[in-house]
């Protein structure tokens, strides 16, 4: 059976403070294995992003309270099986956490108008950005 995976990555509730770690649930990663070997491939890409954060949203589900999603930007990327290239200029890829501190979702998606590493229309699909990379 496989295991859960943790990685440290910044609190976005302490920003400032001690790294902590987010979890890869074993269901998640498993799914992805079996169902979407893309995406699963592009978990390193998700890794890399959580290591190397650029801007943190919070607010993000309209039903639940609590949850953050994470962005940034790989060198590279999976676009097919087996196939690696470079990360896209038009794309930001993000990492959504539940607030179990529980990776469910990542993916690349086209990035804001203001802003090349936060999503598209963040301003609408989050509450707020909690932090904001300045290097």
């Amino acid at each position: 059976m496989a295991a859960d995976y943790a990685c440290l990555t910044i609190d976005p509730t302490n920003p400032d403070g001690p790294r902590i770690e987010v979890v890869f649930p074993a269901a998640y990663t498993t799914r992805l294995f079996k169902y979407a070997p893309v995406d699963f491939e592009n978990l390193r890409s998700a890794k890399y992003v959580l290591e190397n954060t650029q801007r943190i949203f919070f607010g993000v589900r309209a039903f639940n309270e609590g949850g953050w999603c994470f962005s940034g930007r790989p060198r590279e990327w999976f676009l097919k099986e087996r196939i690696v290239v470079p990360f896209p200029h038009d794309k930001v890829f993000v990492v959504y956490i539940n607030p179990r501190m529980q990776v469910y979702e990542c993916r690349a998606e086209f990035i804001a108008e203001d802003d090349p590493l936060a999503p598209i229309d963040w301003q609408t699909r989050f509450r707020g950005l909690t932090w904001k990379s300045i290097f």
